[in-house]
């Protein structure tokens, strides 16, 4: 049954007499951030490699550790970058920093010059009135080692230095956040597959992190604390994350960082695929990602987190500069796109956005880079900022309207099968559709699947074929599918349950009529399969880009007349004309 949930969950700033200045809880502190720009490739950089099987450091360049803030090609920090941050409308800084070798490993007793420059640069940003997070960043010896063996070490290590670094800052009014680790992964290899072992030592950390601070109390006790996901995933996030304890209420927040799909951010020069429906036209679409799936995952990280008291905090978001010659204005333009949806997502549901920025320009992989630190600040790519400045003026959304699920648009129905079988081509179920369950419908008919996905699955694909085993074409709530439709693509989600509607007509609905269908696939659990003319309308995400269709008003009604500026719903959404 479809379920509409208008739900927020309600905190009050406490007023205590430990409370800050600028005395905000989390969600509070994440919706204060209309802008936020990572001081990326700078504190956090190393003038040397970390050996992994040896556990230390090698290849060291610099001796000096208080000069490798220059170390990976970036100028010092100074008070005059941070105004020209401030100017173009940034109003919140994340602030990476490393802090062994800088830090004894063994004590975690800071290196005083090294702790002075860090609050040089914090109170410069404070002095803007910039919002502020600092973390642990790049700290091989801890992300490297999410396992059971060293767990009761690396907890200790980590409580030693964030008891070093709240001590440190503890006189720091409420605009200052700190977040407890960056992206803990195992071995520094992202081609590993994530175990139990990992999620529960990052976990581990995470509540570390929290004792820590709040043991050092006075403003610490009140400050806003960040924690992490494992590799801050926002999908391994939603399944794999346990929400720490935190003696001080409604002060916690959530981090995942968001470059989906990576194929798209990540960039490569020569070739380029376009990020989202609206740019269809333009050229070959990335087929991992577009508007739908950003704001389905957002959706779902609302709900698991947001509605729930947290505050959500995207630490790191971006997208490289990249592009072909042939069509340069146009692709440049598609990436300030990509940014705006992200941002006007985040901001309609509260999130804290910091985008990624490492001063590296050009075209191809891993050119972040927005504002040019060897050149005045100027903007280098402003493409970037417009659409970063566009997203940033969506409103927060106090209440949405969403399902337990998707809309059950099966609703009337007729049940052709149920139960809970896997999908795994031959070895799977491979659901056989007789030709006389298509004979009573004229027109059009929609086949609505229920089901759930594997998260563990490399992916994940529902193919629709005649009995003949040749695929059909259909449409997913007005988007075309080839008989492959992979719901990881379309909804952004792993782990999730959906309920899906392929509508078929024409030919197609013809040659079932006499063939029949077969529905096999791969990395998806189903559980029921329903046949009904038309889907039942519901309302779904808000859209401003329509698809002709019958349009309804509100209460259900057909509208022959809509009036511009109404919302109406139109291909089961509800859309603003």
């Amino acid at each position: 049954m479809k379920k509409t949930i208008i739900t927020l969950f309600a905190v009050i700033a406490t007023t205590t007499a430990t409370a800050m200045d600028y005395d905000m809880n989390a969600q509070e502190w994440c919706r204060e951030v209309t802008m936020g720009w990572n001081l990326g490739n700078s504190l956090e950089s190393a003038g040397g490699s970390w050996n992994y099987d040896k556990y230390g450091w090698e290849n060291i360049w610099n001796n000096n550790y208080n000069d490798w803030e220059t170390a990976w090609g970036n100028p010092k920090t100074t008070r005059e970058m941070l105004k020209k941050v401030k100017a173009e409308g940034f109003n919140a800084v994340r602030i990476p920093v490393r802090w062994v070798p800088h830090a004894d490993i063994n004590t975690m007793t800071i290196d005083p010059l090294w702790l002075a420059r860090v609050k040089e640069v914090v109170d410069w940003a404070l002095d803007e009135q910039l919002m502020v997070i600092i973390n642990t960043h790049h700290e091989s010896w801890l992300e490297y080692y999410p396992f059971k063996s060293r767990k009761t070490e690396l907890t200790g290590k980590l409580k030693a230095l964030w008891t070093n670094i709240a001590n440190a800052f503890a006189s720091y009014d409420g605009r200052l956040a700190f977040a407890g680790t960056n992206e803990v992964n195992a071995k520094g290899d992202w081609g590993l597959t994530p175990t139990e072992e990992n999620y529960d030592v990052q976990n581990a950390f995470n509540q570390a992190f929290i004792d820590a601070v709040r043991a050092t109390g006075g403003n610490n006790l009140s400050r806003n604390l960040i924690v992490q996901t494992y590799r801050c995933s926002p999908t391994m996030g939603l399944s794999n994350f346990t929400v720490p304890t935190d003696p001080t209420e409604h002060r916690l927040s959530v981090e995942f960082h968001y470059y989906d799909p990576y194929s798209y951010c990540s960039g490569s020069e020569g070739s380029y695929y376009y990020w989202g429906n609206a740019y269809a036209d333009k050229g070959t679409v990335t087929p991992d990602g577009n508007e739908r799936s950003l704001a389905s995952l957002f959706l779902q990280l609302r709900k698991a987190w947001w509605d729930k008291g947290l505050g959500v905090v995207i630490g790191e978001y971006g997208c490289s500069h990249h592009y072909t010659s042939a069509d340069q204005a146009n692709q440049e333009a598609n990436q300030g796109y990509y940014l705006e949806c992200l941002v006007r997502e985040a901001r309609r549901h509260g999130f804290a956005a910091f985008v990624w920025d490492n001063n590296s320009f050009g075209n191809g992989s891993e050119k972040f880079g927005i504002f040019q630190r060897k050149n005045d600040m100027t903007v280098g790519c402003p493409f970037f900022v417009e659409g970063i400045r566009k997203g940033s003026l969506q409103t927060y959304e106090a209440t949405v309207d969403y399902d337990e699920s998707d809309p059950d648009v099966g609703v009337g129905g007729t049940v052709l099968w149920e139960g809970e079988k896997a999908l795994n081509w031959g070895e799977g179920l491979q659901l056989k559709i007789a030709a006389s369950d298509f004979k009573a419908f004229t027109g059009t008919c929609t086949l609505v699947a229920y089901y759930r996905q594997d998260a563990t699955a490399s992916y994940e694909d529902i193919q629709l074929n005649y009995g003949d085993w040749t695929q059909f074409n259909c449409t997913v709530e007005g988007t075309p599918c080839d008989g492959n439709f992979s719901p990881r693509s379309y909804y952004g989600t792993t782990g999730a349950s959906h309920i899906t509607p392929f509508t078929v007509s024409g030919s197609v609905l013809n040659k079932l009529k006499t063939s029949g269908a077969v529905i096999q696939g791969f990395g998806v659990t189903m559980t029921k399969v329903v046949i009904i003319d038309q889907p039942n309308t519901d309302i779904n995400t808000i859209t401003t880009s329509p698809t002709p269709s019958r349009i309804y008003d509100l209460k259900g009604m057909e509208v022959k007349k809509p009036q511009h500026g109404g919302v109406y719903i139109i291909g089961g959404k509800k859309t603003i004309l």
